[in-house]
């Protein structure tokens, strides 16, 4: 299956895109505040790419740091918190050249 593709993905089909059991991903979703998959008419979950970047992030994290759930959890949410903090900073940077300029 090839990513990229589609904008929205049913659970069997990211299961399989990650190695992982669709059961692994309902449970990440009530134990991970950032993964949170868009329902459907009928109540089924659509994950997007964004989604599954985040799945990724949990395995690797998992499986490969060996981190316990409340350790990847944590990891991604650190993370989140730098980017935006990168974010902002550049948004400073970028009025603060501005007024340079008009110096």
């Amino acid at each position: 299956m090839e990513s990229g593709s589609k904008l929205y993905y049913d659970t069997n089909e990211v299961a399989e895109m990650v190695g992982c059991e669709a059961s692994a991903l309902r449970f990440w979703e009530k134990k991970f505040p950032q993964l949170n998959p868009k329902r459907d008419g009928r109540n089924r979950r659509r994950y997007t790419e964004r989604d599954i970047e985040i799945i990724r992030k949990i395995m690797h994290q998992k499986d490969k740091q060996g981190r316990t759930i409340k350790g990847a959890r944590e990891q991604l949410r650190r993370k989140e918190e730098s980017q935006l903090l990168i974010q902002r900073l550049m948004r400073v940077r970028k009025f603060l050249v501005e007024i340079q300029e008009k110096l």
